[in-house]
């Protein structure tokens, strides 16, 4: 089904959620375009988010996330963002006014904390405790709730989870 969305769907959640895996592919069912944010701050910048943390700390990444933000909203129809995108103050007012539809992604804190915990392309998870990656999850949860007019879980198998979005965005009007 080709699609053409007048406002860009943006998947926001916590690191590990699966917001790149399900945006990509409802963007490929709807015939619509997509892009990861992180993969697209890369490319703009020509370093990888773990050198970017390294050289600019994690304020540098933020200003380089809300100027592809930015841009990324011109010109994709649904963008999957990274887990922290909320914490920056500039990128959460920005979005509050946005013209976005921000679906929040979530799945439980156990099963977030397996899928990142060893990810060294994840410089606020990698090789931390289990109890320090849920605080900095109840850190982020009430933005996500904020920002979000959709939240489903990834918990479920990728064709449920998909048809949940199709079947929530379809019942609000949206697409």
């Amino acid at each position: 089904m080709k699609l053409k969305m007048d406002t860009p769907l943006l998947f926001i959640g916590f690191m590990g959620a699966g917001k790149t895996t399900i945006a990509e592919t409802l963007a490929e069912s709807y015939q619509c375009s997509f892009i990861d944010l992180d993969a697209y701050i890369e490319t703009e910048t020509q370093k990888s988010i773990p050198q970017i943390f390294e050289e600019e700390g994690e304020q540098g990444f933020r200003r380089h996330e809300f100027e592809c933000l930015e841009k990324a909203i011109q010109s994709y129809d649904i963008i999957a963002t990274g887990g922290g995108i909320l914490t920056y103050d500039a990128t959460y007012q920005f979005l509050k006014e946005a013209e976005v539809k921000a679906i929040w992604v979530d799945a439980p804190i156990e099963a977030l904390y397996e899928r990142v915990k060893d990810d060294t392309n994840r410089p606020n998870a990698n090789k931390k405790s289990f109890e320090s990656l849920k605080h900095l999850y109840s850190t982020r949860i009430s933005r996500y709730n904020e920002i979000a007019f959709i939240k489903i879980s990834s918990a479920a198998p990728l064709s449920e989870t998909l048809n949940e979005i199709k079947i929530k965005l379809s019942a609000n009007d949206q697409y």
